[in-house]
């Protein structure tokens, strides 16, 4: 996939039927050379593939999002191709609408997608920023803060580190205590890192054995030298308008699939068409065939 720009023009092109979908697919997953000596070819009408000689037949399709779905893969890729290139989110109901399809259809492909995409287990390094969000509920605090505390418990706490100019990683935690703190830190960030936090108290022993430098936001600091945590703050701002202007509301049980599409889209920060191969290639997992 050369080029940079990959929208559907282009995708109509590589992808021009069923047929070609499939045939990608079993390429990215299988050996065309089957063990027997013959050749795999795809069967007419089926989506399958069956050896020349011993007929062997094999399913492309099984153990993937797109297994015992009656949905044209061609639409499949279509809205793979809506997801990667909405780095601000896209909807279940913007999707119904691009695809002619059901809400129920739409909603379970992006949720499908979501729920497959990979998950970076290498520690993050260098200068890593961390800050606490809260996400979601309703109401508002009132005047002088009145209400503060049930609007705020109301709300899913999510934990965020992002490297300088690197990779992001991002969880729903339960609360944002310092043990909390701790256990994500250790999940996610390298013990060697320089830690950019703001001051809050959570991270003085959590934070130990790292090495930290922090902004005191309490008396307006927000820059001193390279201590900021601006990039992460950053990802929240755009995460928060994302949620309230595309999806206008995200369930707590669903709250970490959506984070992790904002994750992946950040991660996979390069052109339209190595963004499309990238998911395409993450949906796939490689099959095993005798």
């Amino acid at each position: 996939m050369k080029g940079k720009k990959y929208g559907i023009v282009s995708l109509h092109k590589e992808f021009p039927s069923d047929e070609a979908c499939l045939q990608f697919i079993f390429n990215a997953r299988h050996s065309t050379d089957c063990s027997c000596g013959g050749l795999y070819r795809m069967r007419t009408g089926y989506k399958k593939f069956q050896c020349s000689k011993c007929r062997h037949a094999i399913s492309p399709l099984a153990g993937t999002i797109f297994h015992k779905s009656d949905t044209a893969l061609t639409t499949w890729f279509h809205a793979i191709l809506f997801f990667s290139n909405a780095k601000s989110g896209i909807s279940a109901k913007e999707l119904q609408r691009e695809l002619e399809v059901t809400y129920k259809c739409a909603w379970r492909m992006l949720n499908l997608i979501r729920k497959a995409l990979p998950k970076d287990d290498e520690p993050l390094v260098g200068d890593v920023e961390v800050d606490t969000g809260y996400l979601g509920g309703k109401g508002a605090a009132g005047k002088n803060n009145v209400n503060l505390s049930h609007v705020m418990a109301q709300k899913s706490v999510v934990m965020a580190a992002i490297e300088r100019k690197g990779r992001a990683k991002v969880e729903v935690v339960p609360d944002a205590s310092a043990k909390t703190v701790k256990n994500f830190l250790g999940r996610n960030v390298s013990t060697h890192s320089n830690l950019m936090t703001d001051n809050a108290l959570t991270y003085t022993h959590s934070a130990a054995p790292y090495k930290r430098e922090s902004v005191n936001h309490s008396k307006g600091e927000r820059v001193r030298g390279k201590v900021h945590i601006n990039t992460v703050e950053t990802f929240w701002s755009h995460v928060k308008r994302s949620i309230k202007g595309t999806h206008k509301a995200v369930s707590p049980k669903h709250l970490q699939t959506y984070l992790d599409g904002f994750v992946w889209h950040r991660n996979n920060c390069g052109t339209d068409r190595a963004r499309f191969s990238a998911l395409l290639s993450a949906l796939l997992p490689s099959g095993i065939h005798a």
